[in-house]
């Protein structure tokens, strides 16, 4: 037998947790067939893989590549170059409550208009023409144009519940609604999704009781998936958010995963030591939770630009408006107005789930829960927020703070929605039960301001194993492939082992290094030199084929 690919002489880290052995690695067909300290059989390509870690290909368990707002951007960027030269072979999309999939014609049709707005904005240069409805068929539009990476589809709790309540802002659903959605969760179930997710800290799935998610939950159990959220709160409301999110696990009888797990706001810093315990007080009680991380201080980062005004415009635009002080009073006027707004919602709402049980998000004020991690013109201004710029700057309120730096930094602000404290973070990535993910996606033109979409899991072993030795090399790769794999039941994947899929990274732990910052966020990693998909070399020497071997993997 010719091999197609053999490795030789690597370290083999096999995904499972134990100590690294030193072997070669045989691949036909894009299987793994021989694992062995010498394989003698010929091969079209052989790596010499000395001095080199040997794993499984990282599988990102929060992933959001299918947003349709984002174009989506796998349908654009099938290459996927910012995750798969992290060593990223497999993606799970449908996070937060959003999905691709399945749609209504009438959502469908909203799509299609905020998709042209932002075009014609300026925002984005190029849109997918959404030309499916139903699960199973975007999962076929994924196949037909080839991607880089393999795709591991869940249904959006949102996508489904906007795609039929007329009025999504209401707590309950008819019993009908109820009905045509659990049908809809059910049609996705059998085309091969693997489960639900929800982003309830996001208007308006927030309105959402926990009667209601359970009853989608319930047509998820029969089918064998699993449940991931965003929970209700990750800031003041946390320790209340877990307990609604196993309390849900449980009645649904679900496994289930609490996302980007994470305490923000320098008031909530300490709380994921009581999130641990109650995790592992559910544990001890047989519901199966887990949870994923990303090992970062800051949540989402966006560009000042999209506080001020959300609604679709480019920064040249945006720009103009706030050098007029008409233009920007009403700038200002508007964006206190939403403020306000955004505020007497969040009470109304807090009462009517307050009253059935659930925690409600709060609303966090701009002036002060929002601080710049980069600004081009005052990099001494990084780790403040606007009331404190406001008085260094010597202006009169926040957001004049905003209008002035944003005009000296040429639209060049940006700023984080949440800051964590290392010691949390640590705290929830020892957990034997953590994984790690991007929460991020296959970039677009750069549209990513975040780092993690290009350096997540280099910074994983830089920082966390090599440096600080807080995970040791085998625990690390373990929670990047099989811990994500066994929870979604993936079969083939997440271990170095014969039979099992040819999803291989290849790195020098000595070497690798996350190069992206806040400054440049769409760097590339070093140190990451080979990476197979399905057997296929996408990374060859530290430099992307084009090569599309990626698979839209089903749920059985």
């Amino acid at each position: 037998m010719v091999l197609d690919v053999l490795i030789r002489n690597g370290l083999v880290v096999d995904g499972t947790g134990n100590p690294w052995f030193r072997a070669d690695i045989g691949i036909k067909d894009g299987r793994i067939v021989k694992v062995s300290r010498v394989i003698s059989e010929e091969a079209d390509r052989v790596i010499n893989a000395d001095g080199l870690i040997v794993a499984p290909g990282f599988i990102d368990l929060h992933n959001h590549s299918d947003i349709i707002e984002m174009t989506g951007s796998i349908l654009l960027n099938r290459t996927a170059e910012n995750l798969v030269m992290q060593g990223i072979t497999t993606i799970v999309t449908g996070n937060c409550g959003y999905s691709a999939a399945p749609l209504s014609e009438s959502l469908r049709k909203k799509l299609k208009e905020r998709i042209a707005k932002a075009v014609k904005a300026g925002i984005i240069s190029e849109s997918v023409e959404i030309d499916w409805l139903t699960m199973r068929e975007w999962m076929s539009r994924v196949e037909e144009v080839g991607v880089s990476v393999n795709v591991v589809p869940f249904v959006g709790f949102g996508t489904v519940r906007e795609s039929v309540m007329s009025n999504p802002d209401r707590v309950e659903p008819t019993k009908e609604e109820l009905e045509k959605m659990k049908a809809m969760v059910r049609e996705a179930m059998e085309d091969g999704a693997f489960g639900m997710t929800t982003g309830l800290e996001y208007y308006p799935q927030c309105n959402a009781s926990v009667e209601e998610i359970v009853e989608l939950l319930k047509v998820v159990a029969e089918y064998g998936g699993v449940y991931m959220s965003h929970i209700r709160s990750e800031d003041d409301y946390l320790v209340e958010a877990v307990r609604e999110h196993i309390k849900i696990c449980k009645l649904a009888g679900v496994p289930c995963c609490i996302s980007h797990h994470k305490a923000c706001g320098y008031r909530n810093w300490g709380k994921v030591c009581e999130t641990v315990r109650l995790i592992e007080e559910a544990r001890r009680e047989g519901i199966e939770v887990i949870c994923d991380c990303y090992p970062w201080e800051t949540a989402a980062v966006q560009n000042l630009g999209e506080l001020l005004m959300p609604d679709l415009v480019s920064k040249e635009k945006l720009l103009e408006y706030l050098k007029d002080d008409v233009k920007w009073e009403e700038i200002k006027e508007e964006v206190q107005k939403r403020l306000e707004q955004e505020l007497k919602r969040n009470e109304e709402m807090r009462k009517v789930l307050n009253r059935k049980g659930s925690p409600y998000p709060i609303v966090w004020d701009p002036r002060t829960y929002y601080r710049i991690v980069y600004s081009k013109s005052r990099p001494d201004l990084v780790g403040k927020n606007f009331s404190e710029v406001a008085e260094i700057l010597g202006v009169k309120d926040p957001w004049e703070a905003m209008r002035k730096l944003y005009l000296n930094d040429d639209g060049e602000t940006r700023v984080c929605v949440g800051d964590m404290r290392e010691e949390d973070v640590i705290t929830v990535l020892k957990q034997p039960w953590t994984a790690i993910s991007t929460d991020a996606s296959a970039d677009v033109g750069c549209r990513e301001l975040h780092p993690r979409a290009y350096g997540t899991y280099p910074r994983l072993f830089q920082r966390y194993v090599r440096e600080l030795r807080i995970l040791s090399l085998e625990e690390a790769i373990r929670k990047v492939t099989s811990l994500p794999a066994q929870f979604l039941g993936l079969k083939d994947r997440g271990l170095i082992k014969e039979g099992f899929a040819a999803d291989i990274v290849i790195f020098d732990l000595r070497k690798i290094k996350c190069k992206a910052t806040y400054a440049a966020p769409c760097k590339h990693p070093e140190g990451v030199h080979y990476v197979l998909v399905n057997g296929v070399l996408v990374i060859d020497e530290g430099e992307h084929t084009g090569e599309l071997p990626g698979k839209v993997l089903k749920h059985q």
